[in-house]
């Protein structure tokens, strides 16, 4: 009987390793988001900013007006140029497509210049007015500003706040369409800018357009009206990135509901899924972790992070490299296609292009005159040269060097001496550039008899 009452009271093996593992102190790590996360989406926001100013200050990409072209790398890209123009589409196209499946939305929340600017004017809206001065709130509510900061000096300061980045912003569509030495001059307000000043009014309305978008619209943009990310939204996937919520510590999450509140969306961190308006701005995880980073019972790390692919899958015990290639193999492969084919096409670029032309006859029906017209397509100086073979001295050219600052088109005008005997004459008009470019040009000039006149046949 005394054994049978000590196998009784003698815990069970399973019983005693279970009660075991619990006395083991478990620590999690603490990546912090707060101090990390943060700071690394406002930099990469300002950095492409930057970077859109300086892509059409340095001749990157633009649209010249003047010319009807796309500038790229400081060269006019004609309708000729196929191989540059596919390739830049293919390129971009399949690069964003890439992002879209792998990163989701983080494009908004990272890098999209207007969230970058709803941003903005929230963080000084909160500051001088107080959280709750939203100035356009489709719920219909009025704007409340709170009382210890009602004052005329802080409704100051918050107008010039709004209208700097506003005027900032709409130079950016300017770069795009002029010169910087023309936006210059404007800046400057040199005598020939004033003359002309319709575009300071062009800036003035886009000033006015980005101040209510900046002031007013904000993230109801990104809301409700931003066709971008329905395109996004149709590449996003089960691996692309999103939110996790760690419900296995479920009971930490009390009903401070901090997470929230940081949404500029307006959403639940914790139940968003695959399709949603999330811009994976990262606002909620830096929330989360500031606040249990604070905890008195310890620095734990907070319930929400970033993930890419599905729980239990089997991606995960690849290496990092073969992930992404698995992805992202579809869209890498055209992005690589583009990119070549804009190598080729940049090597195959010609910097001019001509044309020779046959000009009026003259009052006896003869045809002596040519248009030589010929385009220089580099915005930087060349000089292009101009011979003619295979008339010997039976000719006149109004020029035989032409000089270009920048690119554009110039004519030269090739007289035929009226001497020539009658049939066909063959020649070659040969144009070359100090920059090594060279082409030429076959005319077939045809002088008729005294009766019938003169022709050609190009």
């Amino acid at each position: 009987m005394r054994d049978a009452n000590e196998s009784k009271v003698r815990p069970s093996p399973s019983k005693s390793a279970s009660e075991a593992l619990k006395q083991i102190p478990v620590r999690q790590e603490h990546v912090p988001g707060a101090n990390v996360l943060h700071p690394s989406r406002r930099l990469l926001q300002y950095l492409t900013l930057f970077i859109l100013i300086i892509i059409p200050v340095s001749g990157l990409f633009r649209i010249d007006l003047e010319s009807a072209n796309f500038i790229l790398l400081e060269r006019q890209v004609w309708f000729s140029d196929f191989l540059l123009i596919f390739g830049l589409w293919l390129f971009v196209a399949s690069l964003l497509v890439m992002s879209y499946s792998l990163v989701g939305s983080a494009f908004c929340g990272w890098m999209c210049p207007q969230n970058t600017a709803a941003e903005f004017a929230d963080m000084l809206t909160r500051k001088l007015l107080g959280r709750s001065a939203d100035m356009l709130d489709i719920s219909g509510e009025q704007m409340k500003v709170a009382v210890r900061k009602q004052s005329m000096l802080n409704y100051l300061l918050l107008a010039i706040g709004l209208l700097l980045p506003a005027m900032l912003y709409a130079l950016i569509p300017l770069l795009y369409f002029n010169p910087p030495s023309v936006i210059w001059s404007y800046m400057t307000l040199s005598e020939e800018a004033m003359n002309n000043g319709s575009l300071y009014w062009i800036y003035l309305i886009f000033t006015g357009l980005f101040l209510f978008d900046i002031a007013a619209v904000k993230h109801l943009w990104c809301k409700y009206m931003c066709f971008y990310r329905v395109w996004q939204e149709s590449f996003k996937s089960t691996y692309s990135l999103r939110l996790r919520y760690d419900d296995q510590r479920a009971e930490r999450c009390t009903q401070c509901h901090y997470c929230v509140d940081a949404c500029v969306l307006d959403l639940d961190p914790r139940t968003t899924g695959q399709i949603d308006n999330c811009i994976n701005c990262g606002a909620c995880v830096t929330a989360c972790d500031e606040l249990n980073s604070k905890r008195k019972k310890g620095n734990e790390p907070g319930l929400l992070s970033f993930v890419i692919g599905e729980k239990n899958s089997t991606s995960k015990k690849l290496n990092p490299a073969a992930l992404f290639l698995m992805r992202s193999s579809p869209p890498l492969l055209s992005t690589l296609a583009g990119a070549l084919l804009l190598g080729m096409g940049i090597t195959a670029y010609q910097s001019e292009e001509f044309s020779v032309s046959q000009m009026a006859e003259n009052s006896a029906g003869k045809v002596l005159d040519y248009n030589i017209n010929i385009a220089h397509k580099l915005f930087s100086p060349a000089n292009v040269t101009i011979q003619v073979e295979g008339l010997n001295d039976s000719f006149l050219l109004d020029k035989q060097q032409i000089h270009f600052e920048t690119a554009g088109r110039k004519s030269v005008i090739l007289h035929v001496s009226d001497t020539l005997p009658a049939g066909l004459h063959r020649f070659r008009v040969v144009v070359s550039a100090d920059n090594g470019w060279s082409d030429r040009f076959h005319v077939t000039h045809f002088v008729k008899s005294e009766k019938t006149g003169s022709t050609s046949n190009l």
